[in-house]
């Protein structure tokens, strides 16, 4: 797949000059265990690899379900995708919402459907394991990757291929990583985008899940959101209808 995106003006490219920090998301599912322990390994070399003397550099991981549900898709504007298929094609463990997610994504766009700018000012790289003695084998990060690019994120690198039957899958990750350093850095070393970017991709992937996932409850915040608003419409309507008896009681008069 191959991704377009236009630059938006207020991007720039000129290298950050004060300091800052920078937190890289690494989202993962894995079945067996392979795709979890690249991330945390990916994780334990960001610091090293991408920080400079303006700017640290760190990372946090956790599957792609948790990043829905428990962060509340709380889009950083550099994200590390990895994970593998399982069975026939399907998400493996702590995936299956975020499959969900996507070919909703996939289907929303095939009929025309506004998502192309969903992600607008998020970047990624994307690492697929799997095992070729099956023939669906990439399917799950193929069909992750093409949702991604579909909302609008922008994709970084080569989209990593780590097959088990090869017999050289840690090779193959090991050759990964260590490629598309200089292409993360090339990112974290620009100016971040508008907060507002990041923040609209929350709210909308947000908005997708609300629909796509009956269950998806709302966080503790939104909760209290809802709480604080409910309790001013019921306000507003006892100051109405005191407004009205009082008009009542008057015109009886």
């Amino acid at each position: 797949f191959i991704c377009f995106t236009m630059a938006d003006s207020s991007d720039t490219k000129s290298p950050s000059t004060s300091p800052r920090n920078e937190e890289i998301l690494v989202l993962y599912g894995s079945q067996t265990g392979n795709s979890e322990q690249a991330a945390i390994d990916f994780c334990d070399l960001v610091p090293t690899k991408l920080s400079t003397n303006k700017i640290t550099v760190t990372a946090r991981h956790m599957q792609l379900d948790d990043f829905l549900e428990v962060e509340r898709a709380n889009w950083s504007r550099l994200v590390v995708i990895i994970t593998s298929s399982y069975g026939v094609g399907q998400a493996p463990l702590g995936c299956y919402r975020f499959r969900e997610l996507c070919d909703e994504i996939i289907t929303r766009t095939n009929t025309k459907t506004e998502i192309n700018s969903l992600l607008d000012g998020v970047t990624f790289a994307m690492l697929g394991l799997g095992d070729s003695k099956f023939t669906t084998y990439f399917e799950n990060p193929t069909k992750i990757h093409k949702a991604m690019c579909s909302a609008g994120a922008k994709h970084i690198g080569p989209l990593g291929k780590a097959d088990a039957s090869s017999g050289e899958q840690l090779e193959v990750i090991a050759k990964w990583i260590d490629g598309i350093w200089p292409l993360l850095g090339e990112v974290v070393g620009t100016n971040p985008p508008p907060v507002a970017k990041t923040t609209m991709a929350q709210t909308r992937t947000v908005e997708l899940c609300t629909s796509v996932f009956p269950d998806f409850a709302p966080s503790p915040s939104e909760k209290i959101s809802l709480l604080i608003k409910g309790a001013i419409l019921v306000g507003i309507v006892s100051i109405l209808m005191c407004i009205f008896l009082a008009d009542k009681i008057s015109l009886g008069n």
